[in-house]
């Protein structure tokens, strides 16, 4: 293996040009992803009866055939989160849509809320029953609370938007994926 030297512009060594490198080396998820849309010059029935055959053989997973305001709709699985990918039919097209499934997310936030505040007693409870931590608190001033809802509250909308964003960018590629199975049907 030959190593070449590495030439670096003045730019680069002095800091003036506009990115920065930590910039560069982290990827951000596009928070909204486009799907491609596939060409077609088939009818809306015979779409849907194509991909019919393709779920009955095991490869079109969560295959809806009968979904409002669209032409039908497949599983897009996600990470923890899973969504929906709707098919719609326009001219000579199919276009795409994700669609978070609400139901996870919704008992996800429901958790997130009610394990907070059992988790006080529990919590003071345990440390109570050491010596030190009575003698700490008590030389400190302060409660159990003052400490632990801080703790527990502020991550939440973090661990949420990071739930999210993960849901949707797995989703995103199941959605590429059923859309090339769709592609090679049609």
């Amino acid at each position: 293996m030959i190593l070449q030297p590495t030439t670096y512009d003045y730019a680069d060594y002095h800091g003036e040009n506009e990115r920065n490198d930590c910039e560069a080396r982290v990827s951000k998820p596009d928070p909204n992803p486009s799907l491609p849309s596939v060409p077609t010059d088939r009818d809306p029935a015979e779409i849907k009866q194509r991909l019919t055959t393709l779920s009955k053989r095991g490869k079109l997973a969560g295959f809806e055939p009968n979904e409002p305001d669209a032409l039908c709709s497949v599983a897009a699985h996600g990470t923890p989160f899973d969504s929906k990918m709707c098919v719609h039919h326009s001219g000579h097209e199919l276009s795409f849509e994700c669609e978070l499934l609400p139901m996870m997310p919704r008992i996800f936030a429901l958790l997130l809320v009610i394990t907070v505040w059992p988790g006080l007693p529990l919590t003071d409870s345990f440390l109570s029953s050491f010596d030190w931590y009575t003698g700490l608190m008590a030389k400190i001033g302060i409660d159990t609370w003052h400490w632990y809802l801080p703790l527990t509250i502020l991550p939440i909308p973090f661990v949420w938007r990071s739930a999210i964003l993960k849901s949707r960018t797995s989703a995103i590629e199941s959605a590429h994926e059923a859309i090339e199975k769709i592609r090679a049907a049609i």
